[in-house]
């Protein structure tokens, strides 16, 4: 399966013609508590993740939440 994630293509070994994000995200080794994930244009929430069906050519961004502070 071939997706573009965070602007670069990827490829997911499967025999399936499509598979769940949540896997996608395990596959990519993506801790999936630390994450906003986008796919196709769209931000989905994570307790839709296991029923949310990628396909070939889809498009995912993203994005790692990092914590921090300022300093005043």
């Amino acid at each position: 399966m071939r997706l573009t994630v965070n602007g670069e293509i990827k490829i997911i070994k499967t025999d399936l013609d499509s598979i769940t994000l949540d896997l996608v995200l395990k596959k990519l080794n993506y801790q999936t508590q630390l994450i906003v994930v986008e796919f196709n244009g769209l931000i989905i929430e994570p307790k839709k993740w296991a029923t949310q069906k990628v396909t070939d050519e889809d498009k995912l961004e993203i994005v790692t939440i990092v914590g921090g502070g300022s300093y005043s």
